[in-house]
């Protein structure tokens, strides 16, 4: 691309690449540089803040996002979708009166604009206002022609509402409208997922704690210096977020939710020393000294830029759920690394997936079934029942049940795990919640204190889940919910 910029030096769209590819690299600083150059000589500005807009979200930088779809407003001519953007970052930042104003003139503009009635419909629920949202949501199904994806996203919003107002039978029959509707576009990602599962399958035969205890010894002589750092993991929808905002309100913490600096900074090499007679704990056991501490450092640097501060001699808390596939790398990548990892009722984990909007990616393609959704969460959690025994005192496990039942109770504990003295500040995490934009897709819920609701949750829904059950046998055992 830097070839190319210089073989012409006045093309805005290779000018937004280069940007794009130094944000997925978490080098903002560089991103923001071309971003600007491109800005700065495009004859279309509305169209180049529109793609910088984008390549910003693809990277959760809500802040720079908002700030290129707000420059769109001063132009003459606005495309819709930078209105319907800013409705949706304007939920997520709690200004919800600047959300409907995004809405409602995307009304005005665009009429009956099918992505318009969508994000009406999404913020009158998110207003409250159900009855409105209800018939906003009801008119975008009934339109055949409507792109699957918004009518998909309609289906969701009614479920979650029909959920909420106890029809749990309607709930169920709009989520499978959903996921027929997603399922079109689904097809390259279900061909992947076999192949991942097989992936998840040689993780859990290869373990050995001997080779775990050896990276460890290997770590204090050759990737020094040691540095505070905790994951914070478990299956998606276990409760992450609520602990990650709990542990995050502690002074000495600072925490960064759900990037891809990791998957971005250490699966490529990692990867290049695979081969298909290769195994993972093989391919990590050859990886160079040298190369680990590459990785070790364009991680840091990245999670740096992401957070737009430095890290000091704070504990780095990186809360993804999507890592725990990642355990075995960067336990030797991080030796001194600590497993914070959430649990919660594999069934009502199951359900809040299959309930959820998401993209359509390999491991997202098995929540298009309540059986594939089961299935996927054994193969995960699998995973991390064969490392746990290795990592010992590396690893702790909190229970979401207890952290909504007695959070001090729960939290004391994860903070000596930690290193942490006792502050009585994560016990107000939904303060904490609402000063920072939360990129988790549970943002409007951890800005709320406690609740038990979700306790359970399943049980509503237990005839569905009945003929699949024996799918989480083991892992309703293994973590004590049997």
């Amino acid at each position: 691309l830097q070839r190319a910029h210089k073989l012409e030096p006045a093309n805005d769209k290779i000018l937004v690449d280069l940007g794009s590819m130094y944000a997925k690299a978490y080098d903002f600083a560089a991103a923001e540089q071309w971003f600007q150059k491109a800005i700065s000589i495009s004859p279309t500005k509305a169209a180049v803040l529109n793609a910088v807009g984008h390549a910003w979200l693809e990277v959760r930088n809500f802040e720079a996002a908002r700030s290129c779809f707000e420059q769109i407003l001063q132009q003459s001519q606005i495309p819709i979708t930078p209105l319907i953007r800013l409705a949706e970052i304007y939920l997520r930042m709690g200004r919800q009166e600047d959300a409907v104003g995004m809405a409602q003139r995307a009304m005005r503009t665009y009429g009956d604009h099918e992505a318009a009635l969508l994000i009406r419909g999404k913020v009158h629920r998110a207003m409250k206002q159900l009855a409105d949202a209800e018939r906003m949501l009801r008119l975008v199904v009934s339109k055949p022609d409507y792109h699957p994806e918004v009518r998909a996203s309609a289906w969701y919003e009614l479920a979650a509402m029909l959920d909420q107002q106890e029809q749990y039978d309607e709930a169920m029959a709009a989520l499978l409208e959903a996921k027929a509707l997603m399922r079109l576009g689904a097809a390259q990602a279900l061909r992947i997922l076999p192949n991942k599962q097989a992936q998840l399958k040689k993780m859990q035969e290869t373990v050995s704690a001997s080779v775990v205890q050896h990276w460890r010894k290997f770590g204090t002589t050759e990737l020094q210096p040691s540095r505070r750092v905790a994951l914070l993991c478990g299956h998606a929808r276990s409760g992450t977020t609520l602990l990650e905002y709990v542990v995050d309100s502690h002074p000495q913490v600072v925490s960064a939710e759900e990037t891809t600096v990791y998957h971005n900074k250490a699966y490529f090499p990692i990867g290049k020393a695979i081969s298909p007679n290769t195994s993972l704990l093989k391919a990590l056991e050859w990886m160079s000294a040298r190369n680990m501490r590459q990785i070790r450092a364009d991680y840091f640097r990245g999670i740096e830029s992401f957070l737009g501060q430095p890290i000091g001699d704070r504990l780095l808390v990186d809360k993804n759920p999507a890592n725990t596939f990642d355990i075995p790398s960067i336990a030797r990548i991080f030796p001194e690394l600590k497993f914070l990892v959430a649990m919660r009722d594999p069934r009502d984990v199951c359900l809040s997936c299959f309930m959820q909007q998401v993209n359509i990616l390999p491991d997202t393609a098995s929540w298009l079934t309540l059986e594939g959704t089961m299935s996927h969460y054994a193969l995960i959690m699998g995973l991390w029942q064969a490392w746990k025994p290795v990592l010992g005192g590396a690893a702790i496990e909190v229970r979401y049940e207890d952290m909504v039942g007695n959070l001090e109770g729960t939290a004391r504990p994860v903070l000596d795990f930690l290193g942490l003295p006792w502050d009585e500040k994560v016990l107000r995490f939904n303060e904490h919640a609402s000063r920072k934009v939360v990129l988790s897709p549970t943002y409007a819920e951890v800005s709320k204190p406690i609740f038990k609701s979700s306790v359970g949750r399943w049980q509503k829904y237990q005839k569905y889940f009945e003929p699949h059950l024996e799918k989480l046998d083991s892992s309703l055992r293994a973590f004590g919910y049997a």
